[in-house]
Formats: C-alpha cells, sequence, structure tokens
C-alpha cells in the first residue's frame, strides 16, 4: 500500500525466516512488499459496517485504517456470501488498511445447527445453567459464548478463516472476555464462566500451581471436602470423579456470588475484568484465557501465511497480548480510573449538555499507554467512543462545534501522549453517521495535518523530563520517538467553556539535558510552521509561545 514508505521489501524466504523466529504471535513490525504494518498509522477512522454493508465516508476521510470496517455481529456472517469483500479491493486503491472484525463471545441460536450445540457453545452460571443476555436488546435470546470450549473456539476460527480468504488485512475480536459477568440477571457480579470445560481446566490450573499439596492441605487452605478433592490419578473433565468447583460452591453457598471474598478460592478463580488482560494478573482465569486467546492468533496468522502468504494484523477491543495495535473502547463503567461512582473514566466530559473541554484526559491517556505496553509491548494504542453508551450519547448530542471541539482537545491530547484517536463515522445501531452530523469536512481538514506531519506522530514514548508552562489550564508532554530520539512538546489548551478561550504570550521551559540548534512550532489551527524565540542553558529549553488556540507541537 503507497502508505507504507520506507518498508523493507523482502523476500518470502527471508520473511517466512523472521517469522519463525519471532514466533507466530509476535506483532507484526515488519511486512513483505507493501503491507500494512500498524507501526506506520497515525490517523485511524471508526467506521464499522455490517458484513455486507460498505460506508463511503471511509474513502472521504482517507484514514489509514479503520479499527473494524466490517463487524461480524449478528447471525450473518457465518457463510462467505454474507460478505461484500469487494470493497477490499477499492480500500487498497486509496492505500486504507482493511481490518475485519467480530464479537468474540456474543452468540444465538440461528447460529448453530441444533439447540444443543448453541446450549453446549454458551457460559453458564455456578448451578450450571445458561446465563441469558437479554440486556442487548436483541430481538432473539443472546448469550455469551465459551471460550474454553475448543468447539467454540473453532467457531470464532471458522468465520474468521472466511475473513482471511475474502482478502481483509487483519481482524478485530471484540470482547474476547465478556463471558464472565453475570449479565444483568446476576447484577454483573461474576457469576458466569462456569461450564464443565472451565471447571475442568480449573483443576489442571490448581493441580499445576500447587504440585505437592495433599489431601490435607486441599482440605485445610480452600475448606475442600474430602469427597471433592482435586486428584492427578482422574481426568479432569471427569466432574463425577475429579474436583467440581461448582459443587464446592454450593457447599459453600456462594453460588450466586461465586466470586464472594469469602469464598477461598475466588482468587485462584481471578476477577475478569471486560476487555482488559492485565500482564500481573496470573489467575486461573487470565492464564488460561491468555493461553486460548494466543493460540487463535496463532493460528489464524499460521492460517493467513500458508494460504495467502501475508502477514495478518490483530486487534482487539481493550488492552490485549499478542494484538498489532490494541484498540481502546471508551465507554462508562470502564476500570481505568476508579471514581466515587465507579462509573470510571470521564472519556467525553460533559457538563449541562456541553462539551467539558476543560477537562484533561492526559492521565487516563497515559496510563492506557503504559498498561499497553505491559500486556503487549511496543504497540499503537488507538481510543475510539464505544457506543451504544452514554458517552456516545453524549457525544452525538453536542452542538456542531463542540463535536469539532472534542476532537481539537481529546483528539489532540491522544496524539500528545502518544496514543491515537479513532475519528468516528459510523456504528451498527442507526446512530447518526458523521455526514447526518455535519462532521466529514472538518475530519478531512482536520486529519490532514496528521498525514502531512506523520513521521513525528509515529513511535513515541512519554518523555521523563519535566514541562513548566507559564499559563494556566494548559497540559503539556513531552515525547520521544523510539529510534530517532526526536523530541516533541505538546501542548493542549484547556481554557474552556463552551467555546475555547486562546493563550497568548507565555513561555514553555523544558529540561532536555542538551540543547538544540533550532525549534519549530506547528499546529493543526495554523496554516504554517513557525519558529519561535527561545534560549537553552545547561539543557533547559525556553520557548517563548505567541499563541495557543487548541494544540501546538513544539519540534525540538
Amino acid at each position: 500500500m503507497p502508505r507504507q514508505s520506507g518498508v523493507t521489501r523482502w523476500s518470502a524466504g527471508i520473511l517466512a525466516a523472521t517469522l519463525a523466529a519471532l514466533g507466530q504471535s509476535a506483532p507484526a513490525t515488519a511486512g513483505a512488499g507493501n503491507q500494512p504494518m500498524a507501526a506506520d498509522f497515525v490517523v485511524y477512522g471508526f467506521s464499522q459496517s455490517d458484513v455486507g454493508d460498505e460506508d463511503p465516508q471511509v474513502y472521504e476521510l482517507d484514514p489509514d485504517t479503520t479499527i473494524r470496517a466490517i463487524g461480524k455481529w449478528s447471525t450473518a456472517g457465518d457463510e462467505a456470501a454474507d460478505y461484500n469483500f469487494d470493497q477490499i479491493a477499492r480500500y487498497r486503491a486509496k492505500g486504507i488498511t482493511f481490518m475485519g472484525s467480530g464479537t468474540a463471545s456474543i452468540i444465538f441460536p440461528k447460529d448453530f445447527a441444533t439447540p444443543e450445540i448453541f446450549d453446549d457453545m454458551s457460559t453458564r452460571d455456578a448451578d450450571g445453567n445458561p446465563v441469558p443476555h437479554d440486556e442487548f436488546g436483541f430481538p432473539e435470546p443472546a448469550r455469551r459464548g465459551n471460550i474454553f470450549n475448543p468447539k467454540y473456539r473453532e467457531y470464532l476460527l471458522s468465520w474468521a478463516r472466511i475473513q482471511v480468504d475474502g482478502g481483509v488485512d487483519g481482524l478485530n475480536f471484540d470482547e474476547i472476555n465478556a463471558g464472565f459477568s453475570g449479565g444483568l440477571k446476576y447484577g454483573f457480579n461474576g457469576n458466569e464462566g462456569f461450564d464443565d470445560y472451565a471447571i475442568a481446566d480449573f483443576t489442571r490450573y490448581l493441580l499445576a500451581k500447587y504440585p505437592t499439596y495433599t489431601a490435607a492441605d486441599w482440605m485445610s487452605r480452600f475448606g475442600i471436602a474430602a469427597d471433592n478433592l482435586p486428584r492427578r490419578d482422574v481426568p479432569a473433565d471427569d466432574l463425577a470423579a475429579n474436583f467440581n468447583y461448582r459443587e464446592y460452591l454450593r457447599a459453600g453457598g456462594w453460588n450466586l456470588n461465586p466470586v464472594n471474598a469469602a469464598n477461598p478460592l475466588a482468587p485462584e478463580w481471578g476477577r475478569v475484568i471486560a476487555n482488559r488482560m492485565y500482564a500481573e494478573d496470573t489467575s486461573f482465569t487470565a492464564t488460561y484465557i491468555r493461553r486460548y486467546w494466543k493460540g487463535m492468533v496463532d493460528e489464524l496468522r499460521g492460517y493467513a501465511w500458508r494460504t495467502k502468504h501475508r502477514r495478518l494484523l490483530i486487534s482487539s477491543n481493550g488492552l490485549w497480548p499478542y494484538v498489532d495495535f490494541n484498540s481502546v473502547g471508551m465507554y462508562p463503567w470502564n476500570p481505568d480510573e476508579q471514581t466515587p461512582d465507579w462509573r470510571g473514566a470521564d472519556y467525553v466530559p460533559v457538563v449541562d449538555g456541553h462539551l467539558n473541554g476543560a477537562k484533561s484526559l492526559q492521565s487516563q491517556y497515559r496510563y492506557l499507554k503504559e498498561q499497553s505496553a505491559r500486556i503487549a509491548g511496543n504497540v499503537p494504542v488507538v481510543v475510539f467512543i464505544d457506543w451504544p453508551t452514554d458517552m456516545m450519547t453524549n457525544y452525538l448530542n453536542l452542538p456542531l462545534r463542540e463535536r469539532q471541539d472534542y476532537w481539537r482537545i481529546f483528539g489532540a491530547e491522544a496524539y500528545a501522549n502518544g496514543i491515537f484517536p479513532a475519528f468516528h463515522l459510523k456504528d451498527t445501531v442507526g446512530s447518526p453517521t458523521a455526514t447526518d452530523l455535519g462532521m466529514m469536512e472538518f475530519f478531512t481538514t482536520y486529519t490532514r495535518f496528521f498525514k502531512d506531519h506523520r513521521s513525528i506522530f509515529k513511535d513515541n514514548a512519554i518523555g521523563t523530563r519535566a514541562v513548566r508552562v507559564g499559563a494556566s489550564g494548559v497540559a503539556a508532554s513531552l515525547l520521544v520517538q523510539r529510534g530517532t530520539g526526536r523530541r516533541t512538546i505538546h501542548l493542549v489548551n484547556h481554557n474552556y467553556d463552551q467555546g475555547i478561550a486562546p493563550q497568548a504570550g507565555f513561555t514553555v521551559e523544558a529540561d532536555l539535558g542538551s540543547c538544540p540548534r533550532r525549534v519549530t512550532m506547528i499546529s493543526p489551527d495554523r496554516t504554517r510552521s513557525t519558529s519561535p524565540a527561545f534560549t537553552c542553558r545547561h539543557g533547559t529549553l525556553k520557548v517563548a509561545v505567541d499563541r495557543l488556540d487548541y494544540y501546538n507541537v513544539i519540534l525540538v
């Protein structure tokens, strides 16, 4: 693709040898020929269509990629005939990377040949009953699929292979670990995921973690009954003769609230956080979900290489390992900021129906970047307004100018902290599109700045040296580009009350350790770059900023 300038055009043999050395689960940091590399993406769009549909807004925006261009979110997508794969050629003609996608957890009766198969694929509560998920509001019964069931993992791979066969450049899996919430039926208390497959794996996990435990140890440490002990001499999936965690939960009175703190085995089982796979989590659920996710990624990357001789990009909703980029949905009740109301980080801050541009998201964006690095290594992080949520509702209901200001402030602040915003074009629930909202002209004009300066925004780490600003309400950050060492100082103006209050005539001071030869300032709010006055002594740089509207970048 034309976007991949500078990509080494390796021979197939060299690439294959390199992939073998890296392992299939390594992200695609190098490409063959003009294959896309996530490390080169700077402008992301969010436009999701059903598998047979197409969004012409994508061609108008002309991003490097959309997070998920199509999505298997309904019963359509199990057959190749369901898809509109012709659009992939149109994407490639524009140099846009095409990401397919699908839900990794929501299932419907129509997805499977018989009710018995549907039941087998479904997650279970601690009494062994399928958990309904009527809270989705679908016209037919919906449940969560059980990723511990090998037949369910093969089902996910089956429709993913159809998308690979159709020519997608990558795949995005949504809600990989969502089958553990308990849903509305149990008040989202974690009473889900206790099917036979998971119970057997839990026994395997316990026996591996405590290889020397005797019957007395199991009973004294965890209060397991003498007639329900983990046994090495019996297959783990023989739940009648080996340990049955559901029986243990019923005996303790925890079958309606299995992750109750009073349950001695609850920490071993773990508390699943939707769309998160934290690096330090070694509980049973995290260990095995991580293992099964890696197996799926390896299989799909291997399949794409065998059948298409191409690297396949992988992403998912949230913070996950083994991906080429992490795409993080911003929604209420997320775990990324603990607040008194437990709603989490307010990614679309609104006061009385108006944008609260005075709020800064710097700490939240940095948290996501740092957590992603721990989980997935040095891969891009992109954030998008998830839906259908009240954050998306708040965004859609803003006045036009304030919707634009959302991106001028909080989209810019993502770039300023080394991550990327996904400009919202379209969802699949019938919300107004960017065109309907009068946003497309703004998007195409605004994103041109980042396309024109793409080399500045790629692969940046957050600098550790201090930046001081001689004006209030300005969030400042120092980024250092990996490989080049290029340093940039980013200024985001949060002096806002239903409109921006520009700041003028102030000084920015940064401890850089070494002095630059020249300083340039660029901004999406200006038509040209400027060369501000500066001084530097003993590695401390002082720059005179004549004006800050929304966002300035100082190139050192």
